[in-house]
């Protein structure tokens, strides 16, 4: 049973993580025949944004820190959960320097890396 516990924390953090991929490959600006969340994501303000950066990759950090709770040392399941969360950001953002309208930005890296941190606060505590 223990093994399809971890089996499923592992699909729900990759799940996660595709769709903040999904997300952040989308174009940023809104052409004819686009979805309606290309259109969404175009008319969010730049603040909310920010916003779910940061709130986004605290989820992350907290799913990766549940993930990892077969490891033996809380405080390697701190780091690589934050490593890893800080990693994906930072690619997130080099990949949308290559998305049309989409700017990667070491602004939004650095709101990430505190919402990552952010969340490995609150797993600290809950988890």
């Amino acid at each position: 049973m223990t093994s399809l516990l971890l089996t499923d924390r592992i699909l729900l953090t990759l799940c996660f993580m595709l769709l903040l991929v999904i997300a952040s490959l989308i174009p940023g600006y809104n052409g004819p025949g686009d979805f309606a969340f290309t259109w969404l994501f175009t008319k969010t303000p730049k603040l909310l944004q920010k916003l779910l950066h940061f709130c986004l990759y605290g989820v992350l950090a907290l799913l990766l820190f549940w993930t990892f709770d077969g490891t033996q040392s809380r405080a390697s399941r701190l780091l690589v959960s934050y490593l890893i969360a800080v990693a994906f950001g930072a690619v997130m953002e080099w990949c949308q320097t290559r998305v049309s309208g989409r700017f990667g930005t070491m602004q939004d890296v650095a709101i990430n890396a505190a919402g990552a941190a952010l969340g490995l606060l609150l797993a600290a505590y809950l988890l």
